[in-house]
């Protein structure tokens, strides 16, 4: 990422239905959980509401909570830190030391889907990630 500098990435996990945002590390050590936005935190906003309301998923009005938290309160977006403190997590050293905005999606309650899911998981993510992608070209979202 240092050699080709990329402006925009999504790094997928399982286990959840949310996208998160930067930071991911509270500013307090002791905390758990601690909003910890950016200077760029509208346009993460924007990046993680992309993908969030177009992801079959995490849209249905007929969605069931992944586990114990209710993102759907939040729009289906949370600041990292906000949801769990993780340090060094890929997000923050990617707008740290690179420049680029990452999001992290966790794209599935199931951390690890059966092989007959995939072409369902396949249809609830395809259009989050190709308007993901577009983001790239609108330089910064909503801001102003």
């Amino acid at each position: 990422m240092q050699r080709y500098p990329f402006v925009l990435s999504a790094n997928l996990h399982g286990g959840e239905l949310v996208v998160t945002y930067p930071f991911d590390m509270s500013r307090t050590y002791w905390k758990a959980q601690e909003l910890t936005p950016t200077p760029d935190d509208g346009v993460f906003r924007w990046l993680a509401t992309v993908y969030a309301t177009a992801n079959l998923a995490m849209a249905s009005g007929e969605r069931r909570r992944c586990h114990y938290d209710d993102f759907t309160r939040f729009g289906n977006i949370i600041n990292g830190a906000n949801w769990h403190t993780v340090a060094g997590s890929m997000n923050d050293f990617s707008y740290l030391h690179t420049n680029c905005f990452e999001i992290t999606v966790e794209l599935s309650c199931d951390k690890f889907p059966h092989a007959s899911e995939l072409p369902e998981e396949w249809e609830n993510n395809r259009e989050s990630l190709l308007l993901f992608m577009e983001q790239v070209g609108h330089g910064g979202g909503t801001e102003g």
